[in-house]
């Protein structure tokens, strides 16, 4: 997913990466207002990470998020249909 549309949806998204980085709290990603670079500085400021780790790990989450009618996911959820696959 294009980091833009992380950005354009922040308030949707901020709930998935306080999830994988559980260390963020409401303020610093209200602070981060989406912007990716600032996501980096924070993370690498608390977690003790060099940029490139971030870098890493934040590329893992973006590519694993998906935009299904609207709704963000980090996988594509299970749909009964495919099951009976």
């Amino acid at each position: 997913m294009d980091w833009q549309q992380i950005e354009s949806n922040w308030a949707q998204f901020k709930s998935i990466i306080k999830h994988d980085w559980d260390k963020l709290t409401d303020t610093h990603l209200d602070e981060i207002a989406g912007r990716r670079n600032y996501l980096v500085r924070k993370i690498q400021s608390i977690y003790g990470l060099s940029q490139a780790e971030v870098d890493t790990q934040l590329t893992e989450w973006q590519e694993n998020q998906i935009n299904i009618d609207g709704h963000f996911y980090q996988s594509k959820p299970f749909l009964l249909n495919e099951a009976a696959r």
